[in-house]
């Protein structure tokens, strides 16, 4: 396996990799028990037959014991390799799994919105040029000015003022399921 192979595969598919080579191994090693065991059996007929002056059963008897012995050793030089594969599994596994272990922003935020659920458009960064005061979000600040009558209502000059969005969520409920995602994820 190519370490290009290794490092293109998660924990889950490393694991399940492992176990179908280890099965694999399992029966490779059986069916090389069984041709070592059925390449006896002509080897021993063979030797009956040449007990008995039949030159050419005996020979069709090796014959075919040697074909049995080959292909145990083909069997056998696949099962080398397998094992090779799976070494190298065993040592990449604890490595792949660390790698896991590295937090993904996009995915602990999604995570989290499936937990709390759909934030959506509401929550927008704070920062210059973000249009949201230094305390809220874009959405806080447009409920704070219609409640300070700020904006332009009903019957006033100027453009009509959009829809309301809705307020955001309390934040204690996400901070509490964002401290909970992190302590499943062993980063607390």
């Amino acid at each position: 396996m190519t370490p290009q192979e290794l490092s293109s595969l998660d924990y889950e598919g490393a694991s399940e990799l492992l176990l179908a080579y280890a099965t694999d191994a399992k029966k490779y090693e059986k069916e090389i028990a069984s041709l070592k065991s059925q390449a006896g059996e002509w080897k021993s007929r063979a030797a009956s037959a040449q007990a008995r002056a039949m030159q050419e059963l005996s020979e069709a008897a090796l014959q075919r014991a040697s074909e049995l012995e080959s292909k145990a050793q083909e069997l056998s030089l696949e099962l080398t390799g397998l094992r090779r594969d799976i070494e190298q599994l065993r040592e990449a596994l604890p490595i792949i799994k660390a790698k896991q272990r590295r937090v993904d922003p996009d995915q602990l935020l999604a995570e989290l919105s499936m937990i709390v659920g759909d934030l959506g458009d509401e929550k927008k960064p704070v920062g210059p040029g973000s249009g949201a005061t230094a305390g809220g979000t874009v959405a806080g600040e447009a409920a704070s000015e219609a409640a300070a009558g700020t904006s332009a209502g009903p019957g006033t000059e100027g453009p009509e003022a959009p829809p309301e969005p809705p307020t955001n969520p309390p934040s204690q409920p996400i901070d509490d399921a964002l401290t909970e995602l992190k302590k499943k994820m062993g980063l607390l």
